[in-house]
């Protein structure tokens, strides 16, 4: 019998777990393994250095605070909202085991229909052509979604839904507390065209394929376990937007300065 998806949700003691891997981490956030396929040598110097706080990164943050905002229930009132409403959206916490790393991770919005995960919602707001789709991006929804898993929800009809949205001009207080409830109905009635063309987004739905995932973990895992050194970007055009290209001993772009 697998695991209850009810005590997944209900246990806190996951949190309390000694700190094992690099940077003295107890788990390995679901962002951080996502963000190691654009740059391990980034990440490494975020924790080295601390985030550097960028207008972009404010911005998105601010724009994802809104658009998901939601009513904070504790973890007994989201079990019961989950087995009795029809129709849910809901953004917790996804904590579970893999290869060798325990992992954490919120994503954007997991709608349930009828108890069972139905959509994973992640939204990535852009300046740039927002109708191309990341490797790095769809990673990360796929290990959300193979912790939904892991932790005991059916996952069987789930479809996972990255969301690039192109950041231009400031969308409306009503259309920031809209948009997710627009985001659901679109879905449902198979019409994400006419937000994509009101909003400037572009919808990838994707399956949900647990080995994908889990390999994508396995690769991330030697650096978390020390077993090997950070891997940098190949990519000058990285290192050149790079907050931290004037610290970074990877930096091509700042090697290139230097000839």
């Amino acid at each position: 019998m697998g695991k209850d998806w009810r005590l997944s949700l209900l246990d806190e003691n996951e949190l309390t777990k000694d700190p094992i891997f690099r940077h003295d981490l107890s788990f390995v956030g679901v962002s951080n393994i996502s963000k190691q396929y654009y740059c391990e040598a980034k990440v490494e110097q975020a924790y080295i250095n601390g985030e550097i706080p960028t207008e972009l990164k404010d911005i998105g943050t601010n724009l994802h605070d809104e658009i998901f905002a939601m009513e904070q229930v504790n973890r007994e009132e989201l079990v019961k909202h989950i087995e009795k409403a029809p129709s849910l959206a809901a953004t917790f916490r996804l904590c579970a085991e893999v290869g060798k790393l325990r992992v954490i991770g919120q994503p954007d919005a997991v709608v349930f229909e009828k108890g069972l995960p139905k959509w994973l919602i992640e939204l990535k707001t852009t300046q740039g052509d927002h109708t191309r789709m990341w490797r790095d991006q769809v990673i990360q929804v796929r290990i959300y979604s193979l912790l939904l898993e892991k932790m005991g929800f059916d996952c069987s009809k789930l479809k996972l839904v990255l969301i690039r949205m192109r950041q231009k001009g400031n969308l409306d207080s009503y259309e920031k507390e809209d948009l997710l409830a627009l985001v659901h109905d679109a879905l449902k009635k198979k019409r994400t065209k006419v937000l994509e063309t009101e909003y400037s987004m572009k919808f990838f739905i994707l399956a949900y394929i647990a080995k994908e995932a889990e390999e994508a973990i396995l690769w991330a895992q030697d650096y978390w376990l020390n077993t090997r050194e950070p891997i940098p970007t190949k990519k000058v055009s990285k290192c050149k937007s790079c907050e931290y290209n004037d610290v970074c001993t990877y930096s091509l772009f700042k090697a290139n300065q230097m000839l």
